[in-house]
C-alpha cells in the first residue's frame, strides 16, 4: 500500500510536470486524436449533418459506439450496461424520497458511486493491457531503430542527409543508403501502410529483402519485383480483409551521377538544379508493393550533374496539418528548397524539420515523416 509520502511525491511530480503546452496538447493532441479515432466509422455521416444540435448528438453517438466497438466483448457488455443505466436514470421521473429528504431520482448517490467504480474498473483493465503491450512495443522500437540508419554513410562523389520521425512507438518509414563495391549507390526509401506494429513489421521485411537482393541483382526493376513478391507471400496480396503494402522508391546511382529508378506508389522524387529549380519529378503513377501479384512498374532514367540534388520525402511531410487544418503541402516544401539552394544536404534536412515543427506548433506529426537528400559533389 502506498504511503502518504509516496502519494504526496506523486502529486508534486504531477503538478511540477504540467506546463501550458502540456495542458493545451491534452486537448489539441490527445483528446482530438482520440475523437478522430472513434469517429472513423461515422465521419461522413457526422460531416453531412448541418444542424448543430443534431451534429453534436451524432458525434456523441459515434464516439460512444467507437469506444464500445474497441472493447473486448465482456468489457463491452459492462460498458453498455453502464450506459443503459445512465439513460434510464435520465429518463426516470423525479419522486419524493421516502426519508423526506426532498425530490430525487433513480440516479441516486449510490448509483453514481457504482457507475464510477465500473468505469474505473474498465479503465484499470485497459491500462493493464496497455502495460503488457508496452514491453513488446519498446522491443519492436529498439529493433526498428537498428534498421534505420542513424548517420548516412560516406560515399565518394556524393553528400547525404537524412531524417526520420515516427508518429507512434513503432513506425513504417524507411530509408537505406547502400554503397556497392563497384562505387554505385543503391537507395531504398519508402513508407509502409498504416502505423504502429503492423507498419513496423512490413518495414522490417522490406529492409531485409532489399539487403538480400542487392547481393544478387541491385537493378531497381529486379529489387522492386523481389520486394513485391516477398510482401505478397507474407499475405499482403490477399483479396479479403485489411492489406499491408509498401509505397517505395529504389534508386541505383552510378559514380558519374547517372541513375535508374523505380517508384511504386510513392510521391515523386525531386531533382533540383544548383539554383534550387525543379528539373525533374521522378515517379509515375503506379501501384504500391504488395497490392498485386504482378505489377507494371516503369524504370526511369536520369543523370545527376555536379551540385544537383535529389530530395526524397514521405507523404507524412506534405500531408502534415497545422492546428488550423492547413496541409504543409508541396508548394511550401519547394519554396524552402529554392530559398536554400546550395545548402548542404543535412542542412536542408535540418531546415525542413525545423520549419515542420514550427508549422505543427511543436506537436508530433500524425504520420511518420522521413526525408533524404542526395547531392552530387
Amino acid at each position: 500500500m502506498a504511503s502518504k509520502t509516496e502519494w504526496g511525491k506523486l502529486l508534486k511530480e504531477t503538478f511540477l510536470g504540467m506546463d501550458e503546452d502540456g495542458v493545451l496538447d491534452l486537448y489539441r493532441v490527445d483528446i482530438r486524436g482520440a475523437a478522430r479515432e472513434f469517429l472513423l466509422d461515422s465521419r461522413e455521416i457526422v460531416e453531412a449533418e448541418k444542424n448543430p444540435f443534431r451534429r453534436k448528438l451524432k458525434i456523441a453517438n459515434a464516439v460512444l459506439f467507437g469506444m464500445a466497438k474497441r472493447l473486448p466483448a465482456p468489457r463491452r457488455l459492462v460498458f453498455l450496461g453502464a450506459l443503459v443505466l445512465v439513460v434510464l436514470a435520465g429518463l426516470s421521473p423525479p419522486h419524493e424520497d421516502p426519508r423526506g429528504d426532498g425530490v430525487t431520482g433513480l440516479f441516486s448517490f449510490y448509483t453514481l458511486i457504482a457507475l464510477i467504480l465500473v468505469m474505473a474498473g474498465l479503465l484499470a483493465l485497459e491500462l493493464v493491457d496497455k502495460l503488457r503491450f508496452r514491453g513488446e512495443l519498446e522491443m519492436a522500437r529498439d529493433l526498428q531503430a537498428d534498421l534505420v540508419q542513424k548517420d548516412p554513410p560516406e560515399v565518394a562523389g556524393f553528400e547525404l542527409g537524412a531524417f526520420n520521425q515516427i508518429a507512434n512507438t513503432v513506425g513504417g518509414d524507411l530509408y537505406e543508403f547502400a554503397p556497392l563495391s563497384d562505387g554505385r549507390l543503391a537507395v531504398l526509401f519508402g513508407d509502409a501502410s498504416g502505423h504502429g506494429m503492423a507498419a513496423g513489421l512490413v518495414m522490417a521485411v522490406v529492409n531485409a529483402a532489399f539487403r538480400t537482393q542487392l547481393e544478387h541483382d541491385p537493378s531497381p526493376e529486379a529489387v522492386i519485383g523481389v520486394l513485391n513478391k516477398v510482401l505478397c507471400r507474407s499475405g499482403a496480396c490477399r483479396t479479403g480483409g485489411p492489406r499491408s503494402f509498401f509505397s517505395g522508391v529504389v534508386f541505383l546511382i552510378e559514380p558519374n551521377g547517372d541513375f535508374r529508378a523505380v517508384v511504386a506508389g510513392h510521391p515523386p522524387i525531386l531533382r533540383l538544379s544548383p539554383a534550387g529549380a525543379v528539373l525533374q519529378r521522378v515517379g509515375q503513377g503506379s501501384y504500391p508493393l504488395g497490392i498485386r501479384d504482378r505489377g507494371n512498374w516503369i524504370e526511369e532514367r536520369g543523370s545527376l550533374a555536379p551540385r544537383e540534388t535529389l530530395v526524397f520525402v514521405s507523404d507524412g511531410l506534405p500531408e502534415a496539418r497545422s492546428l488550423a487544418g492547413e496541409d504543409y503541402g508541396y508548394e511550401r516544401l519547394e519554396a524552402l528548397l529554392t530559398a536554400n539552394a546550395g545548402a548542404a544536404p543535412q542542412t536542408i534536412v535540418n531546415l525542413l524539420t525545423s520549419e515542420l515543427r514550427s508549422f505543427l506548433g511543436g506537436r508530433v506529426p500524425e504520420d511518420d515523416v522521413s526525408i533524404a537528400v542526395i547531392r552530387k559533389t
